[in-house]
């Protein structure tokens, strides 16, 4: 149970933030370390995996979790006659302390439970002296796998069981007998072991222990009575509450819950209870319908997912953080199919977000109250939108918009920056399901489950994202100083560059850095060639009239596009190549690896184009990687490929730069000879990564050739 979590927290973490600059062996290394033996995936939860973690599992998992098969039970039940004793009171003396050591080898565990369930189906009384006295042998941390194990047997015979009769006498080990916790079972049926997709015994069974089990529906039925606070610390009447909810559902935690109702002598006694200050079941509930949240997506069950949020949602007043675990659900699950829906959005919505603590834009308030989804993202949100971000960051909040909201150190997010952003991330990635939604139910439809179909979704996920308007609205305005609202500035293309890597990468910073390709191919001023620059010679200095015969070339013509932008917006030399500069390189100032990967393959499409025809479009991609070149330098082989295609590049350009020869260069041509000595000098790789450039320098001009060859063989 635990090692599941983890691993899907990790997983959490890796899509979100990446792996950053650390090697895929410490990520490998984590996932080993989280249990004995390899964890099993379903193809449903693989296909939200990150890469690096479901090309992990995928090499270390070798088969699906088996499950024991019903006539091995009998078997076993039939040669050991000592498990009589669990349903028979008068059975054989001595037949308990048999299977007290029976059961005391771990490999036998799991199969007790398997065997008592048998034996219930034939007397639904067992007699529960000698299951405690069993059961006590057994570590309380290998109760949830022994309840897996349960589980799966269940689900696979209810083909041949009917619901109505393993559904009460599951209700009965679970709330009666106390002899499986309910969290427990809810977490096996979920916990990712067993594809959920068109599962009906599975699916059947979560809705019964979530929706349908009378014992379950009359505890939270009594929880919502009582009216429990999330606040519990500001509630003078939580210990009240406590108490009556305990006083109807008290809690046992050494199997003797019916010999207490019953009066019957608990042998051996139970330890000194400790009083409950907070926990109930639904407190334990709580992280488990947070894990199964995220299978329930997977199953594609709209109507199963919509009903759990419906009734259980109620829930989540409880969490620490509900706004944040509303954001990493639509991060991970963005993409899903169950999500593309309004129904399904507003019941998510509406069971994690409290809309007294948190501000949101009018549209999206009127859609989580009313389902009103009938409104499309214009030029006059993303603007609001925008400057609500920048007022953030730049600490030009104001009062909060929310009269109630407690103190900062018990909200959620103290952070005024951070909240912003999360906020604007819910938002945004609703609007994202929303749009999606007409395509969604052919989506339901089609289940990958390789490899290659995940890449295939991947690559579809990426196209769709490139093409929808709230990305390219947003590009537009970010792109246009004139459409920021006042008082504009480099803050809001800041803005735009942060929010790009707080979304999932295909949403913006992919389709962003990827607009590169139109800035370098379509600027005119891109397209310019710098003016020339004769090399200093001794020879022509000895001349009398070499000196008085100089004469000034024209400025360099694209400086407006290297300044920077306040420079370039106080002295109204505003251009669309240096405000998308400005913007790159914020994104990738905050991107990881996967936006340094984009940013390569949109270089080498430059290249391999052969379209470029400028030194200024050099200089121009020279610039874009600058400031991640320290970043760079820990991943040599896209270090290298980068550099490689700079210098193709180079080689490209030269031709169509008249001026060039073994006396003459330009003024952008030695800009990039100084980037190349400052890379080689600040960011130097290894000679070995400098080798591997080679072959791309013998294409350039003999003097460029030896300039730069003097540089890498330094």
């Amino acid at each position: 149970m635990l090692a599941r979590n983890a691993a899907v927290v990790i997983a959490r973490i890796v899509a979100m933030r990446g792996l950053g600059d650390a090697p895929g062996l410490v990520l490998e290394d984590c996932l080993a370390s989280l249990a004995p033996q390899s964890l099993s995936w379903a193809p449903a939860v693989l296909r939200f995996l990150p890469r690096q973690v479901r090309a992990y599992y995928a090499r270390t998992t070798a088969n699906s979790e088996s499950v024991v098969a019903p006539a091995d039970v009998r078997r076993l039940i039939e040669a050991r006659p000592e498990h009589r004793a669990l349903i028979d009171a008068s059975a054989p003396p001595g037949s308990e302390m048999a299977l007290a050591a029976l059961y005391a080898d771990a490999r036998h565990r799991p199969l007790f439970l398997l065997a008592l369930w048998e034996l219930l189906l034939e007397n639904p009384r067992p007699v529960l002296s000698v299951v405690r006295r069993v059961l006590l042998g057994f570590p309380p941390s290998q109760m949830s796998a022994c309840t897996a194990a349960l589980v799966d047997y269940i689900a696979a015979s209810i083909d041949t069981t009917d619901l109505s009769i393993v559904g009460p006498l599951l209700d009965s080990l679970m709330f009666t007998f106390r002899i499986v916790q309910h969290e427990h079972v809810v977490f096996s049926l979920v916990r990712g072991a067993h594809d959920l997709r068109g599962d009906k015994a599975r699916l059947g069974l979560v809705r019964h222990v979530l929706l349908e089990s009378v014992e379950f529906v009359a505890r939270l039925g009594e929880w919502q009575r009582l009216d429990f606070q999330g606040r519990y610390w500001a509630d003078d009447g939580q210990w009240r509450k406590q108490e009556e909810y305990l006083a109807r559902f008290p809690e046992y935690f050494e199997y003797e819950a019916q010999l207490v109702a019953e009066g019957v002598a608990v042998d051996p006694p139970p330890a000194l209870p400790l009083p409950i200050y907070y926990e109930t079941a639904m407190v334990r509930l709580l992280p488990v319908l947070e894990y199964a949240l995220g299978r329930l997506i997977e199953a594609e069950d709209r109507s199963l997912l919509c009903d759990v949020l419906d009734r259980l949602g109620i829930l989540y007043r409880l969490h620490q953080v509900p706004l944040t675990t509303l954001m990493n659900t639509l991060f991970v699950f963005f993409d899903a199919p169950a999500l593309h829906n309004s129904t399904v959005m507003r019941s998510l919505a509406l069971s994690l977000l409290d809309m007294t603590q948190q501000s949101f834009t009018p549209e999206f308030t009127r859609f989580v109250t009313t389902g009103d989804d009938q409104w499309s993202v214009d030029a006059g949100y993303v603007c609001r939108m925008l400057a609500r971000i920048s007022r953030a960051i730049t600490r030009h909040l104001g009062r909060p918009e929310k009269d109630a909201l407690p103190e900062s150190h018990y909200r959620e997010i103290p952070n005024p920056i951070l909240l912003v952003l999360t906020e604007c991330v819910v938002e945004l990635l609703t609007w994202w399901c929303l749009h999606q939604a007409p395509a969604s139910e052919a989506r339901l439809l089609a289940r990958p489950e390789t490899e290659a179909e995940f890449r295939a979704e991947e690559a579809a996920r990426t196209r769709r994202a490139v093409a929808w308007p709230v990305s390219r609205l947003w590009l537009d305005i970010a792109m246009d100083p004139a459409s920021h609202p006042p008082p504009s500035g480099a803050t809001y293309i800041h803005s735009t560059g942060l929010l790009a890597n707080v979304l999932p990468d295909e949403l913006m910073a992919f389709p962003f850095v990827q607009h590169l390709t139109a800035i370098v191919l379509e600027e005119p001023v891109l397209k310019t060639i710098s003016r020339s620059k004769r090399y200093f010679s001794f020879v022509e200095f000895a001349l009398p009239a070499t000196y008085a015969q100089r004469t000034h070339s024209p400025l360099f013509a694209a400086t407006a596009v290297f300044n920077s932008y306040e420079q370039n917006r106080a002295r109204q030399m505003v251009n669309r190549p240096n405000t998308y500069l400005t913007l790159l390189h914020s994104i990738l100032h905050y991107g990881g690896i996967g936006t340094f990967n984009t940013l390569a393959e949109i270089i080498r499409g430059l290249v391999a184009s052969g379209q470029l025809c400028s030194d200024i479009q050099l200089l121009y991609l020279c610039a874009t990687v600058g400031p991640i070149l320290y970043r760079l330098k820990d991943h040599e082989p896209l270090y290298v490929q980068i550099l490689g295609d700079l210098v193709s590049a180079m080689a490209q350009v030269c031709p169509h730069i008249e001026a060039l020869d073994i006396n003459t260069s330009t003024d952008a041509v030695e800009q990039v000879m100084d980037f190349f000595c400052f890379v080689k000098d600040q960011f130097d790789p290894g000679r070995p990564a400098w080798r591997s450039i080679a072959p791309h320098i013998s294409a350039l001009p003999s003097l460029l050739r030896y300039q730069l060859q003097s540089i890498v063989d330094q």
